[in-house]
């Protein structure tokens, strides 16, 4: 073997290698993805822990959290302040589940099920009654998909309201 078949091997040799560290590259890279968005869900999960908690353990809360998404007008003004901040506190961690989906920082299938809780909540607590009054503290893309479900959901309303009203 001459000097010049020697280097034709060695730089296939190094082809290889390069293209082996490559895939093992992307694998890290993967990997990294994948624990990055466990991290962002489990960032989620502390960040609404607490406000589930604090519902749980202290009635009058829960009871103004209930009472407010269904008769807002009959709570008095403290508890329409309080029941506007839970209301702010719970809008703004959907609006960051929002943002890490929209960064493509959480999996699909958490976003989903958080997509089908959030349409959910969109309707139990009647969001259309206050949208109007905090839908400018909320990043546009966001504040314009809250937009369409709270449509929708005042849509559907309507629609039953209509439908009793006739029976």
């Amino acid at each position: 073997m001459n000097l010049e078949q020697a280097a034709n091997i060695a730089t296939i040799f190094e082809a290889v290698a390069v293209i082996a560290s490559l895939i093992f590259i992307g694998l890290q890279i993967r990997q990294s993805t994948k624990l990055a968005k466990a991290t962002n869900i489990q960032s989620l999960v502390s960040l609404s822990s607490p406000f589930n908690l604090l519902l749980a353990q202290d009635r009058k809360l829960a009871e103004v959290w209930l009472k407010g998404s269904k008769q807002f007008s009959k709570l008095d003004e403290v508890d329409k302040t309080r029941y506007m901040f839970l209301l702010f506190h719970s809008m703004t961690l959907q609006e960051h589940i929002f943002y890490q989906w929209e960064k493509r920082l959480i999996a699909e299938e958490n976003y989903l099920s958080w997509q089908r809780s959030f349409e959910s909540f969109v309707k139990e607590h009647n969001l259309w009654l206050h949208w109007d009054a905090i839908k400018d503290f909320y990043e546009g893309s966001f504040s314009a998909y809250v937009e369409n479900l709270v449509s929708i959901s005042k849509s559907e309303i309507q629609a039953n309201q209509k439908i009793r009203t006739k029976n």
